[in-house]
């Protein structure tokens, strides 16, 4: 199950990029907000040179670290985006957004899930209406074989963005693992349909409805050794 769901986390994984504060803007501020920029457009090599510039002005500066990472994630440099995510939280304890992102991608890259597990559990108590955390959540306890807490995280964070593939993909697997294939069925129908352009995720999508449609396969819902 692990493969389906680290090749769809790894293709959901970026994250919204952390606001940083009301601090007046210094010279590394500036750079930071700069390198912000390049990576919302897509320039993530001057994204990383520009936050790596406002780390050397003001070490300090924790936004400048997260902002790092979510450079990094956007140009595929998973490793690097976690010792960003690692030091912006040991900065900074309650950057809820910075846990998130780091369980997400530990989850999404085939990392520790102790410490995914402990990263998110320390978002969801500091922002316990942030819905990526509890998908990624729900997409640990999928890893865990824990399909009760799969489904009731997956569905909260559903309530909180109807929009959320990773949390409607969780339910879809949930559904299967448990033989409530109708309503794995519609779950996964609504990821293909919410994730647009995304060819990654529809594709990951359409495999599992193959499985759906033919649940005598290995690993399919009607095999109980999968």
């Amino acid at each position: 199950m692990r493969v389906l769901i680290t090749a769809v986390a790894v293709a959901l994984s970026v994250a919204t990029l952390g606001a940083g504060g009301c601090r007046e803007e210094s010279p590394a501020m500036k750079k930071a907000n700069l390198g912000r920029a390049f990576t919302e457009r897509g320039d993530t090599e001057r994204a990383i040179r520009t936050l790596n510039e406002a780390i050397r002005l003001d070490p300090e500066l924790v936004m400048s670290y997260e902002l790092l990472g979510e450079a990094q994630l956007a140009a595929g440099n998973h490793e690097e985006a976690i010792k960003s995510f690692r030091e912006t939280v040991r900065r900074d304890p309650v950057r809820d957004t910075a846990h998130t992102s780091l369980g997400c991608l530990l989850l999404a890259t085939g990392g520790d899930l102790n410490e995914a597990e402990t990263a998110l559990d320390a978002a969801m108590q500091v922002n316990q209406a942030d819905s990526r955390s509890l998908a990624c959540m729900g997409a640990l306890r999928l890893e865990q074989r824990d399909m009760t807490q799969a489904v009731a995280m997956s569905e909260k964070a559903i309530s909180l963005n109807p929009q959320s593939v990773q949390a409607r993909l969780n339910l879809g697997l949930a559904f299967m693992e448990m033989g409530r294939t109708e309503e794995a069925r519609t779950q996964v129908e609504q990821v293909i349909s919410l994730a647009r352009d995304n060819e990654a995720v529809k594709s990951q999508a359409r495999m599992l409805l193959d499985v759906l449609s033919h649940p005598s396969v290995q690993g399919g819902p009607a095999d109980p050794s999968g």
